[in-house]
């Protein structure tokens, strides 16, 4: 592509539902929104595929989903691990690896998050409510509803120049989270009973995860959210000069 051109965001799918490959439509609305032209990536295991597709992007967004297989990080499931699926989380794995050798930016949104931090050597809390209680609610009762609470940003973080302020209130759909930070990371904000709620690299440039979603609110017009993807895809832009 050329200058001035608007950048390809490739965006990880679900194999959730069988014989199907899907994305939640919010997360394309907020990529076409801040100015970037999503591309669907489908899922295959055939890595000379993936790495091709990889190359035709100028950058990734990892997306929400099941659980993060514990295999993955050296534990044994819990009773409360739901929708996991280790081919997803092989394919979701490969990506990243193409992606950071490509050296493009990568952001993860919720599980995408909790991948990254895995896939660099963190662990996660697998399910909050037994291992982590608090009065914060991460994930609603209801499925139906989207639990809303705030995060408090670190003001010296790329996420704090994304969203323009310190405090702010996200959408929360999640049992898991990060546990131990992976090496070469930095948590970049965190909930009320101290939580990661986002993190990023400094040992990989441009690698950045949000615990929340604010692909739901970036649609409805929320300035702060729209921001991280203004950013993201800004960063996204710059691949392209």
């Amino acid at each position: 592509m050329m200058k001035g051109e608007s950048p390809v965001i490739g965006i990880s799918t679900e194999i959730d539902i069988p014989e199907r490959i899907a994305v939640k439509k919010k997360y394309v609305d907020a990529v076409v929104q801040a100015g970037g032209i999503p591309f669907l990536i489908p899922f295959t295991d055939d890595m000379q595929i993936l790495r091709s597709v990889v190359s035709l992007v100028d950058a990734l967004l990892l997306t929400g989903g099941g659980d993060v297989s514990p295999s993955m990080y050296g534990e044994i499931p819990l009773s409360k691990c739901s929708g996991i699926c280790e081919e997803r989380d092989e394919f979701d794995y490969a990506l990243l690896r193409f992606a950071c050798k490509q050296q493009i930016p990568v952001l993860g949104i919720c599980r995408g998050m909790q991948l990254i931090n895995t896939y660099f050597g963190g662990t996660l809390y697998q399910d909050l409510p037994e291992q982590c209680p608090s009065d914060v609610l991460h994930k609603s009762l209801d499925a139906s509803v989207v639990s809303r609470h705030n995060i408090h940003c670190r003001v010296d973080s790329e996420l704090y120049r994304m969203l323009g302020k310190k405090e702010v209130m996200i959408s929360s759909i999640h049992h898991q989270a990060v546990r131990k930070l992976a090496d070469g990371f930095k948590a970049t904000a965190f909930a009320d009973d101290g939580i990661v709620e986002a993190i990023e690299s400094v040992a990989v440039k441009n690698v950045w995860g949000v615990q929340f979603h604010p692909e739901l609110q970036a649609v409805e017009g929320d300035e702060a959210m729209k921001g991280i993807f203004g950013y993201f895809i800004r960063r996204a832009k710059d691949m392209l000069l």
